[in-house]
């Protein structure tokens, strides 16, 4: 009987403690359908990963060789995006604020991609911003 008493108080810990699988699931499974069926979110992760991944992290609060892209959509104006995003270099020689203060801070200057749209762009930035909002513990693509 004394053996019986941990053994019952064991097993209602157990039982009553461990986390609500459904819910997870659910949640999971909320996630990773958005990003599945999001075709602008599967065109913006293909643009992303042959012109931004060699230098910024897919997950989007990592750091690698060039700073975190998350919520930088929030931090910039589109144009400065657009301009940036271009011609890097340029915006550098003009002193814009922003360019020389990633560099003062040992950020290189960033690879020029004037070949993108407007529309490519954007496409990369709804990327940026949905893996950003998705976090991640969820890595279905990656």
């Amino acid at each position: 009987m004394k053996k019986l008493i941990p053994l019952l108080l064991f097993t209602f810990l157990f039982v009553s403690c461990k986390p609500d699988v459904k819910s997870v699931k659910k949640e999971v499974g909320l996630k990773t359908e958005t990003s599945q069926k999001d075709k602008k979110y599967e065109e913006g992760r293909s643009l992303f990963l042959i012109n931004c991944a060699s230098c910024h992290s897919t997950q989007m609060n990592k750091i690698m060789t060039a700073p975190a892209l998350g919520g930088v959509t929030k931090r910039r104006e589109k144009k400065w995006l657009y301009d940036y995003t271009r011609n890097s270099m340029e915006m550098f020689k003009n002193g814009d604020s922003i360019a020389v203060e990633l560099r003062n801070q040992g950020w290189a200057l960033m690879t020029s991609f004037p070949d993108l749209t407007d529309e490519k762009l954007d496409i990369i930035y709804y990327f940026v911003e949905k893996k950003f909002e998705i976090g991640d513990e969820i890595r279905v693509m990656d």
